[in-house]
């Protein structure tokens, strides 16, 4: 209060003392100050009176609502902590010094801590006339440090005793602790670790390395395996876990992870993988139709082929018997089949099967599956033998025949000689081609085919005539209309009495749906599912174009970061399903913002990124910037709702505040936070600290 005076005295503030009087100005200092401050006269010998309490001493002291003004310390105390506290009031009367003490007293029941300042102010004469008291709480700051030396002791028994290799580092990937159990591990000491960074991670494995303390710094990850690299040189497996090390105000300051030697386990994981993987892809992949069944004949598996073979759903094929699909007839003579391929190495036979009404002539081979010795079930291989059965007995008995089953048939069917000239084509490929095959030289029929296609198919065909097997090849056609479609191209050779090739029989199915359906899926890899903009791993890509073109022109561009200010309240204002339509058109609106050439994409949440390509100088960033902050800021109309919201922008610019993705983004991410702590809805370009 002296040095109020004292400055008050020599004008310092006297533009406010212009304004507001000594008195009062001395009132509103105190009674911003969050100690509790007591303003007490010396009335005589050990008799100290309340003359002054600003604002926190009223509002949180251990004696709030009592009748403070005018009392004595006996007034308001115990008499054993009035006793204490006029003790220490005396000393500072008779010392005329400031004292310092800290106590312990407990008022209406609880325990009050206090740091405490007693300062004497005097009269011309040198006696004291009063006592400033200044005392902060610490009560908090007692429990905290005595939680603190707790947690410290567990954590040391931890860092001991546990098993587990345990490492503990900053949020600038410097090793800070490492256990005995690490250094076991990896057969680095403690200071070998912090000499070199991170010396047991290999060079090809620096980036993830980094990736993990990153993403480490923002949330827990939870048995993230990878490899790492002994002292002596030899390779270990392991299983780390991350969690970030968080301050009382939530901020990271370190990150610690768990270290598990998992070598066995992924051994003994890659030899288990290995076998199950080729028996997936040969499964799978198989382009012959495999079923898996019991004993009884209970379908237990289906792969593509069969499905398609088939005609039909695994759910409607699984946990039905193979017996239900061949005629009646056949059925007895079926299950004795079964039942002697558990006796034998296998069988084969040909049967017929209904599928969708119609009746199929298929080569079935029983395989007993016997896993270590003992026979879990049965591998039924299927070749559906139809089209070549009828196909030959067609040509052997009567063209026409064949042309009856042909002519009607959706799928282009064509025949072929050894040659490669047709021979005929079913009426299905006029309706497909616009033209009679047989009106069209062979320059106008290659044409149908892609360059690639047409070789695949010539190789196939060349394939086939050797071993008098079929094929199977994937092609596009071109229809009538120019546009190009998916087919699947079954090769059937017709062999002869003398084991020679004859005709080729080749039956062309549209499969346009099915391509169709794989590209939905790549397109879901690639773009956010709610927004349609390119998701993080699309616009990642982008960005890593950017930096190879920029490297080689030498130009710049921009990454621009934003995230939503308190798109957490919209959801918890009007639920998730407006908070998705929100989210929809703020990425319309985002496509709005900016220039052709850019990019948008969403990151995730509600944080999304903007390249910026082929700009001049960081003025034009900043408009361009602006000009979408403006834009985002603008109602929103969601189901009748009107919505406002903002969103923040943090600006990385190549190659100055970063020459990699990571770089750029984590320089963007930085300008972002420093924005959002300035008050947000707001554009921050990145600075670079000196």
């Amino acid at each position: 209060m002296e040095r109020v005076k004292e400055w008050m005295d020599q004008g310092i503030i006297t533009g406010i003392a212009d304004r507001i009087p000594h008195e009062h100005l001395l009132h509103m200092l105190m009674d911003g100050i969050s100690d509790y401050i007591f303003f007490m006269e010396v009335v005589g010998e050990r008799r100290f009176k309340y003359v002054y309490m600003n604002e926190s001493a009223k509002n949180h002291s251990p004696i709030k609502g009592a009748g403070w003004e005018g009392k004595y310390i006996e007034d308001l105390l115990s008499e054993e902590q009035a006793e204490a506290l006029i003790e220490a009031y005396q000393t500072v009367v008779k010392k005329k010094e400031a004292l310092t003490y800290e106590d312990e007293i407990i008022i209406n029941g609880t325990l009050f801590r206090g740091h405490s300042v007693l300062t004497p102010t005097m009269d011309e004469s040198g006696e004291v006339t009063h006592i400033i008291a200044i005392t902060r709480n610490i009560t908090e700051v007692i429990e905290k440090e005595r939680d603190l030396s707790r947690i410290n002791a567990m954590y040391r028994s931890l860092m001991k005793d546990t098993t587990d290799a345990i490492l503990i580092v900053d949020t600038a990937g410097n090793i800070l602790e490492a256990n005995r159990a690490l250094e076991e591990l990896y057969g680095y000491t403690k200071e070998e670790m912090h000499a070199s960074s991170f010396p047991f991670v290999p060079s090809n494995r620096r980036e993830e390395a980094r990736e993990l303390v990153r993403k480490g710094k923002e949330r827990a990850i939870a048995g993230y395996e990878t490899v790492r690299q002994r002292k002596d040189g030899t390779l270990v497996d392991v299983s780390i876990s991350v969690s970030p090390i968080q301050n009382e105000d939530g901020e990271t300051i370190g990150i610690s992870s768990i270290v598990r030697d998992i070598s066995r386990d992924k051994a003994a994981q890659r030899k288990l993988e290995a076998s199950r993987s080729r028996y997936r892809s040969l499964f799978k992949h198989n382009p012959q139709p495999i079923l898996t069944l019991t004993f009884q004949g209970l379908i237990k598996k289906a792969n593509p082929a069969t499905l398609r073979l088939l005609k039909t759903e695994k759910d409607a094929l699984v946990q039905t018997s193979i017996v239900d699909w061949v005629p009646k007839e056949q059925r007895r003579w079926l299950r004795k089949q079964l039942l002697e391929s558990f006796f034998q190495k296998g069988t084969r036979f040909e049967t017929s099967f209904w599928m969708d009404g119609e009746e199929r002539i298929l080569r079935v081979s029983l395989v007993p599956i016997i896993n270590e010795g003992q026979k879990e079930g049965i591998y039924a291989i299927l070749e559906d033998r139809t089209e070549q059965v009828r196909a030959h007995e067609a040509l052997r008995q009567s063209e026409e025949k064949f042309r009856l089953i042909a002519d009607h048939s959706n799928d282009l069917i064509s025949v072929f000689s050894p040659m490669g000239e047709l021979v005929y084509a079913s009426p299905s490929q006029k309706k497909f081609l616009g033209r009679a095959p047989h009106e069209m030289s062979s320059e106008e029929l290659l044409q149908q085919l892609e360059p690639d296609d047409l070789n695949n198919l010539s190789k196939a065909f060349k394939w086939s005539e050797e071993s008098k097997e079929a094929f199977t090849v994937s092609l596009t056609l071109k229809s009538q209309n120019g546009e190009p479609v998916w087919f699947e191209c079954r090769g059937t050779p017709v062999v002869s009495e003398q084991n020679q090739v004859s005709h080729f029989v080749i039956v062309a199915r549209d499969i346009s749906e099915q391509k169709n359906y794989e590209e939905k899926l790549e397109r879901f890899a690639f773009y956010d599912y709610l927004t349609d903009l390119p998701n993080r791993r699309l616009f990642e890509d982008r960005v890593e174009q950017a930096i190879a073109k920029a490297e080689r022109s030498g130009e710049s561009f921009a990454l621009l970061y934003l995230d939503g200010d308190g798109f957490k309240c919209i959801n918890d204002e009007y639920g998730h399903e407006i908070g998705d339509e929100f989210l929809c058109s703020v990425g319309k609106r985002m496509k709005e913002c900016i220039r052709s050439g850019d990019s948008v994409g969403r990151i995730g949440g509600d944080e999304f990124a903007i390249l910026l390509e082929d700009i001049a100088d960081r003025d034009q960033i900043y408009e361009v910037s602006m000009r979408a902050l403006e834009k985002l800021r603008e109602p929103y109309i969601v189901k009748g709702e009107e919505i406002r919201s903002s969103f923040s922008i943090g600006v990385a610019c190549y190659p100055e505040d970063g020459r990699s993705l990571d770089d750029l983004f984590r320089s963007a991410d930085q300008a972002l936070y420093r924005g959002k702590r300035d008050g947000k809805n707001q554009v921050r370009l990145y600075e670079h600290h000196r």
